[in-house]
């Protein structure tokens, strides 16, 4: 029995420091994700995420204000635990109905600037599956966000589209 109770322990300990977000936090802890997916973090790609969570049902009521500070405080961290654990902490606080909706915000973040890099497509592919979206869904919701976007796709020879949502 000593082991069960050592065992207990070690996990009311783990839960004790684990960090979990409200619904509106983790939306947001995808984009600030998606903005720092490529390294830079672009003023327009802030810009355009205040924007987009402001029109969002979840966020009625927030103002400006309290969605910019809710993303420096995501910003934070993000710097402290890594894009990968702010993924996870998000995926672990999002409930399903959300998940597609945040691949969908991630991939207009991504796009917003006319180029898709490398890093990004890595992170849209990883999001893709560590929120389950599925392949056909997530394929559908790029190629939307892609013709949205597309006026800057025209002007950046950097933009590829991502081979694995087009199988």
């Amino acid at each position: 029995m000593p082991k069960m109770s050592l065992l207990n322990k070690v996990f009311e300990a783990y839960n004790a420091h684990r960090v979990a977000f409200s619904q509106p936090e983790a939306i947001a802890a995808i984009a600030v994700s998606a903005i720092a997916s490529d390294g830079y973090l672009l003023e327009q790609e802030t810009e355009r995420v205040i924007v987009l969570l402001s029109q969002m049902e979840i966020f009625k009521g927030y103002s400006e204000k309290q969605i910019t500070n809710m993303l420096n405080r995501l910003l934070n961290t993000l710097s402290e635990k890594g894009i990968n654990n702010l993924v996870a902490i998000a995926n672990d606080s999002l409930h399903p109905e959300y998940k597609e909706t945040a691949f969908m915000l991630a991939t207009d973040i991504i796009l917003v600037d006319g180029v898709l890099s490398g890093k990004e497509q890595v992170f849209l592919t990883r999001l893709c599956q560590v929120l389950e979206v599925s392949t056909e869904k997530a394929s559908t919701i790029f190629r939307a966000k892609s013709e949205i976007h597309q006026v800057t796709k025209k002007k950046s020879r950097k933009y590829k589209i991502n081979q694995n949502f087009e199988k």
